[in-house]
């Protein structure tokens, strides 16, 4: 029988979650209408064959000598993952429920997702659906929001592997096929995956450049270079796409919708940075950058980065829009994404040891300060059980001495700015949130033709 096992990017990701770091992402849908949960269990019930992911829970390998494979969970139950979320009466209320379950830390012993159904007022619902990070990224994430809750997607049942009806390994099973990843492991330390003499003095002195430019540590010590807490505090920003799209059209030698949202985040940590007494300096952001495929397959996290200088000392927001655009333009000239995920991986072949040493310094507060990332979301009018879709938000999860995450999404022609933050470091998040859209009016005030 087949095993599937977490590959290594998952295995790290979940090897983050630690302490008071949870390990989950997470998308609030707000639909029209108020929503039952027992429909809404109806309603996704028959959606699970398509994505058998939802009814598997992790088992560590024997002896952990390998990573943790996937399992079909044995009891799974539909109603201890689609729950009744309570009431919020507005969208302060919200935002606390959603950090609250932020705080909730998901249940290993059971498959990696809930949703939990929360009425609001003027007829509406929200969803709030959280997975755990180690099964998706941002847009792994989307494909299983379509596929488990959006109207007029098709649902085949994925053909399992072994043939037949998915079923448990057993435990000697599990050690035989542990061994067997163990072995392959060790040998591909050695094996050599270089070309001619010349093509790989060309790829290495590439690879440095790169190197030297996303991990090298800048700038002053990051503000939110704290030790995490329990605590959470969420907030939302939301603005119209085509706005946004306008402002780098007309900015001049044009910058992406990206871009934008870099400066955006820009404007709102300065004001805070005010506010907190602090003189604004430089702060630098790692930006999460997608490497799946068209057509590729379905693993759950593929991605790199790319680290970029937000000049909060600039007054300007022009001036802070066009710097920030000028520094993606180079990475992504450079192709320094996947240089950064080549080295990553082949010091995995190399040593273990030298892996986790890189990755432990590319998490470093040295090498950034926050996290900001951008996941496109499904296009034109959109409906959950037949009620319109009129809002969706995404939040991720802090890291250890990183004590603000940014996650954007856009859908239903808005772009929305999920703001989670320590709630004990990032005090007043919500002028954060408040300086994103200062910023945004700020840019649409100096481009008149935006």
């Amino acid at each position: 029988m087949p095993v599937e096992r977490l590959s290594d990017e998952d295995a790290r990701i979940l090897a983050c979650e630690r302490g008071d770091v949870r390990g989950h992402v997470c998308k609030i849908l707000i639909v029209e209408g108020q929503q039952d949960v027992h429909a809404l269990r109806a309603h996704v019930e028959p959606r699970l064959a398509a994505l058998p992911r939802l009814c598997d829970c992790l088992v560590e390998a024997p002896l952990r000598i390998a990573p943790p494979v996937w399992v079909p969970h044995e009891d799974f139950a539909l109603d201890s993952h689609v729950r009744d979320g309570g009431r919020a009466r507005d969208h302060s209320e919200l935002e606390r429920a959603a950090a609250s379950l932020m705080e909730e830390r998901l249940d290993r012993d059971r498959p990696l997702w809930t949703i939990d159904v929360i009425a609001l007022d003027e007829g509406r619902t929200a969803l709030v659906l959280r997975l755990h990070h180690c099964m998706a990224d941002g847009a792994t994430a989307m494909r299983i929001v379509r596929s488990l809750l959006l109207d007029g997607e098709r649902h085949e049942p994925e053909v399992t592997t072994n043939g037949g009806a998915a079923k448990s390994p057993t435990r000697a099973a599990l050690l035989t096929d542990a061994v067997r990843w163990r072995a392959a492991w060790i040998m591909r330390g050695g094996r050599d995956h270089g070309g001619p003499d010349g093509r790989r003095a060309h790829h290495r002195r590439k690879r440095l450049a790169a190197i030297r430019r996303e991990l090298s540590p800048r700038g002053r010590p990051s503000p939110l270079a704290h030790a995490v807490g329990p605590r959470r505090t969420v907030a939302f920003s939301s603005f119209a796409l085509d706005e946004i799209r306008a402002l780098g059209r007309e900015t001049p030698e044009h910058a992406t919708v990206n871009d934008v949202v870099l400066t955006a985040v820009a404007g709102g940590l300065r004001r805070w940075l005010v506010h907190t007494g602090l003189e604004p300096h430089q702060l630098r952001v790692k930006v999460p950058v997608s490497l799946h495929k068209p057509g590729g397959g379905h693993e759950a996290n593929r991605d790199s980065f790319m680290v970029v200088d937000l000049p909060l000392d600039e007054p300007d927001p022009v001036v802070r829009l066009l710097a920030i655009a000028a520094e993606t333009r180079e990475r992504k000239a450079a192709h320094d994404a996947d240089e950064l995920d080549a080295f990553i991986n082949d010091l995995g072949r190399l040593s273990r040891s030298l892996e986790r040493l890189a990755e432990h310094w590319a998490m470093s507060p040295r090498v950034f300060a926050l996290n900001v990332s951008n996941v496109p979301g499904p296009e034109g009018e959109l409906t959950i059980m037949g009620a319109p879709l009129l809002e969706l938000h995404t939040l991720a999860e802090v890291a250890e001495r990183h004590a603000l995450r940014v996650a954007v999404v856009s859908a239903t022609g808005r772009l929305s700015f999920g703001l989670c933050a320590d709630a004990d470091v990032v005090q007043r998040l919500d002028l954060i949130a408040d300086g994103i859209a200062a910023e945004l009016r700020a840019l649409r005030g100096a481009l008149p033709a935006a």
